[in-house]
């Protein structure tokens, strides 16, 4: 790898992980009122998404297409939508073997409207925008590889970043971490292919949010039946 090439990479990583830590400071800085409409993670959620597109705007490349926001080369195809049943069949094996540590608690004080507009939605926009839009723009040599059929660097970073942004959830979590960490980087390299495969931000927040639905909602399902 050339100088050229460490430096790109060092500079997208440092400049997307102090989005990251800025906005989660400010997340836990500027406490929502008791009662809000908006999820707990809002704060943290908008902060992400400000800070990303300030720094694509005012970047000498600027276009706020060369950083996904773009159709691309994607279509949607309804095959995209099985997506959602991979995470479907864990949480259906982690309400049907507890011992193996069941899945995390994802509802919290928050209702059911709350998760799908400001979870399965809005988390996974700005989470996007942040991860497959800038970091893995900065890291990549730019429109070249758009479309290449093998996981590229920037790719597996993006990936591995974004599996590391979870790794927050160690301190209420402990070890049983370790399972949404390990299907976050899972995600977040499927989310990066298809961002480097068509160039666009779709689909990768197309799966995303099916990857969210697919691992709450049966535990909504059985809720709504036992209850």
């Amino acid at each position: 790898m050339s100088a050229s090439r460490v430096l790109r990479v060092f500079y997208g990583v440092a400049v997307s992980a102090a989005v990251a830590l800025l906005a989660l400071y400010a997340g836990i800085k500027v406490p929502l009122p008791e009662g809000s409409l908006v999820s707990g993670s809002f704060v943290t959620h908008s902060v992400m998404l400000a800070l990303s597109l300030v720094i694509m705007r005012f970047l000498p490349q600027g276009r706020l297409a060369d950083f996904g926001f773009t159709r691309g080369t994607y279509r949607f195809k309804p095959s995209i939508l099985l997506w959602a049943l991979p995470m479907a069949v864990l949480s259906l094996l982690s309400m049907l073997a507890p011992e193996m540590g069941g899945s995390p608690e994802v509802l919290g004080a928050r209702s059911e409207l709350q998760v799908v507009l400001f979870v399965w939605i809005y988390a996974s926009i700005c989470e996007e925008v942040l991860t497959r839009g800038l970091l893995q723009t900065l890291v990549s040599r730019g429109r070249a590889e758009i479309g290449q059929a093998n996981f590229s660097m920037p790719v597996v970073l993006s990936g591995v970043f974004f599996g590391s942004m979870h790794l927050v959830l160690l301190d209420s979590m402990g070890p049983a971490a370790i399972v949404p960490i390990v299907l976050a980087t899972m995600l977040g390299l499927l989310a990066a292919r298809y961002r480097q495969i068509t160039g666009s931000l779709i689909p990768a927040v197309i799966v995303h949010v099916l990857f969210n639905i697919g691992g709450m909602l049966p535990g909504w399902i059985a809720g709504w039946v036992t209850g």
